[in-house]
């Protein structure tokens, strides 16, 4: 697995029952927002976990075995794709923008 683990995953639901949140479809899929940014992937993998016996008295450890044990999760997130990144290296001198990425220019405003 590349872009996800089933560490990462575990540690995510983990959060989620360290603070206080329901572990409901919705609660899963946005928490893996910040791994996933496929939403189709997320929503899957939400359903998924979403029918296991997970709960807050399991440890990240634990966590990390039920989700290891579970093929389609292992599959799921074998087939996540990752996301591209790339590193500007740029240096500044005066006034005016230091844009890194694509500048939004809104019109009008």
């Amino acid at each position: 697995m590349t872009a996800l683990t089933t560490a990462l995953l575990a540690r995510a639901i983990y959060d989620l029952f360290v603070k206080g949140l329901s572990f409901t479809k919705d609660g899963i899929k946005n928490k893996l927002t910040e791994f996933i940014t496929n939403d189709e992937h997320a929503e899957i993998l939400a359903q998924k976990l979403e029918k296991l016996h997970l709960n807050e008295d399991m440890s990240e450890k634990a966590i990390e075995k039920e989700l290891n044990n579970q093929p389609d999760i292992v599959e799921i997130l074998k087939n996540i794709p990752e996301t591209s990144k790339s590193t500007i290296n740029q240096t500044h001198f005066g006034s005016g923008d230091n844009v890194g990425g694509n500048k939004i220019i809104n019109p009008g405003k």
